[in-house]
């Protein structure tokens, strides 16, 4: 199903989707790497112990624990030991990385400026043609 069309629509689409300054304009407002914002944004959608961490970055449990201890040093986390495993770490979220958080999926929900060419009827049917992309559509 490799069809030139669906190829040359994906490039265009992860172009834009992967957009390096959409990063940079949320690690800029947060004064923080991409990384710990990514790291940040996970734990703020509920407490994750270092293992369950490292696995959603898809990064190794020592660069997992240089996160967390950047976050925590900055308090935006707190670590808490696991209710049932003594030698494993919860790490959650404080008031301050929350709204950090919160900020972070402000700034990248939204749109890039190129959406503003895009009349309703063509961001209706471009949701209407994404909706059919997403996983459970299928």
């Amino acid at each position: 199903m490799s069809e030139p069309e669906a190829r040359d629509a994906w490039v265009k689409l992860s172009t834009l989707v992967l957009n390096n300054e959409r990063r940079r304009k949320v690690s800029d407002a947060l004064d923080l790497s991409f990384g710990r914002i990514r790291a940040l944004r996970r734990i703020a959608k509920r407490s994750l112990t270092m293992g369950e961490l490292a696995t959603l970055l898809s990064v190794d449990p020592p660069n997992v624990t240089m996160i967390v201890d950047d976050l925590e040093a900055r308090g935006l986390v707190v670590r808490h030991e696991h209710p049932e495993d003594r030698r494993a770490k919860v790490v959650a979220v404080t008031d301050e990385g929350a709204a950090l958080a919160r900020r972070a999926e402000e700034i990248l929900d939204e749109p890039p400026p190129g959406f503003a060419v895009l009349s309703h009827d063509e961001l209706v049917a471009l949701d209407a043609i994404l909706a059919k992309l997403q996983p459970e559509a299928q």
